[in-house]
């Protein structure tokens, strides 16, 4: 079953209940209510009667044995003369009393005197039956009570018609509120899913690998905010393809160029125009370590992204690593012109893989010979940052355009595409040195040097137990 069958189900099954509560609610708050009108009525009319009674009372001597009353048809039915003493009946009556009238208005009614012997009237046997009271009061004070015994459920035309209208009533509002449900749930039902739908149809582009996919939001609630992250999504997917697709294109150059020299040069020892000497198979050696090298770097790189990389925790004495990595590339950094000293560098203790560390800074100072014009200069400088150690790696021209620093970690990165390769490397280094640094829960950060090249700070803690990855 579809959602907007659903929602559409759910929202008139929620509607029906509150219609049928609310109308059983309003039929028992009217029984209720109409229930006690009756009764307050029924009180109204017998405190009328109460002040007839009352003044008959006072004109036959302050005695109920005296007044002129035609008890056969004084109150609703017959007299109940089981109670109380036997009645001496004066004159006859010259006419009938407005309080006999009254009482034959009502429900079945009873006179009590001040001893609670009944006078006249009927007396309900009925122990459950409601009474509604009212007591006689004179200058004497108290000197008999009213009682009436209205039905539990008015009986009168008037009132079982009135009901009857007001059930009525209440059926048809039922069944006009229930109609308009249906029609504001089918209205509405779509408005509430048309966002639903729009985003569906933007999953499935994206399933689709159609990554310019993006919905109009200007809406605040959770369907807008769901909207906003799909095209945080499309953008992330967009982006992730185009450097995917970078990917492979650099790659591909990086190893298209050594394998074209080398296949040029093997064309050319077929053909005899290039003799097979050690020249050549010198220049045959360093085409197949620069392949060895990127490939080494690709394997490195994807290890570190799967999470294959082990790293084995050690206390390192960062300032000897240094040193020692300065030493071994001295050679390197000589034989191209290039200057390398260490400015500063205090001992400092790191937590850290002796070998990822090592492979850290033997990269940076690769990196930094290989983009440095000769001639020229590179400074090392380590110092104690409190919970930290911060390593700095400093060159000369050439440096990077104001923007580009963070570029410098990402993966085969070329400032200028069209220009030559200046290294034997793949562009991997930096990206490893990255990897390296977050593994070992530091930071790596590319800035313009103030001798005029790049700046490489590296921030590592000190002494910290981490757990091996």
């Amino acid at each position: 079953m579809k959602l907007s069958y659903k929602f559409l189900c759910l929202l008139l099954g929620f509607t029906c209940f509150s219609l049928l509560l609310s109308l059983a609610l309003a039929r028992w708050s009217f029984e209720q209510g109409f229930t006690e009108f009756i009764i307050n009525q029924e009180r109204e009319r017998l405190n009328q009667l109460a002040v007839q009674l009352v003044d008959e009372y006072r004109a036959n001597g302050n005695s109920w044995e005296n007044v002129e009353l035609d008890n056969a048809s004084f109150f609703s039915g017959p007299p109940n003369r089981k109670f109380g003493p036997p009645r001496r009946m004066g004159p006859p009556p010259r006419s009938r009393s407005m309080a006999a009238n009254n009482l034959d208005l009502g429900p079945p009614t009873a006179l009590f005197d001040n001893e609670d012997n009944v006078v006249t009237g009927n007396v309900s046997r009925d122990s459950s039956a409601k009474q509604v009271t009212v007591d006689l009061i004179s200058d004497r004070g108290r000197i008999g009570t009213l009682i009436s015994y209205p039905p539990p459920t008015p009986n009168s035309e008037i009132a079982v018609a009135f009901a009857a209208q007001q059930n009525h009533a209440i059926i048809i509002i039922g069944l006009v509120s229930f109609a308009l449900a249906i029609i504001i749930a089918l209205g509405i039902t779509p408005r509430i899913l048309r966002p639903f739908e729009s985003i569906l149809a933007a999953v499935k582009a994206l399933t689709a690998r159609k990554y310019d996919t993006h919905l109009p939001n200007e809406r605040a609630d959770e369907f807008g905010e769901l909207m906003s992250h799909i095209n945080t999504l499309s953008t992330t997917l967009k982006n992730n393809e185009n450097t995917k697709n970078q990917w492979l294109a650099d790659i591909s150059h990086e190893l298209r160029t050594p394998l074209t020299i080398l296949s040029g040069e093997i064309e050319l020892i077929k053909a005899g125009i290039r003799p097979l000497d050690q020249k050549q198979l010198h220049s045959f050696d360093q085409e197949v370590s620069r392949l060895s090298l990127l490939v080494e770097d690709l394997y490195q790189l994807s290890l570190s992204d799967i999470g294959g990389l082990r790293y084995h925790f050690l206390s390192v004495n960062l300032r000897d690593a240094v040193i020692s990595q300065k030493d071994t590339l001295l050679s390197k950094f000589m034989q191209k012109g290039i200057d390398i000293e260490i400015a500063e560098a205090s001992p400092i203790f790191i937590d850290a893989d002796p070998q990822r560390i090592n492979q850290l800074i033997t990269n940076l100072l690769v990196n930094a010979c290989e983009y440095t014009d000769a001639p020229g200069k590179v400074v090392i400088t380590l110092k104690d940052s409190g919970p930290s150690a911060t390593l700095l790696i400093e060159d000369t021209p050439p440096g990077i355009k104001k923007g580009n620093e963070s570029l410098l970690f990402e993966p085969l990165f070329r400032e200028d595409a069209s220009r030559a390769r200046r290294s034997s490397g793949g562009g991997l280094g930096l990206s490893i040195c990255k990897q390296i640094v977050n593994a070992h829960q530091g930071k790596i950060v590319a800035e313009p040097s103030k001798l005029g090249g790049i700046k490489i700070t590296i921030t590592l803690p000190k002494e910290q137990l981490i757990k091996d990855n």
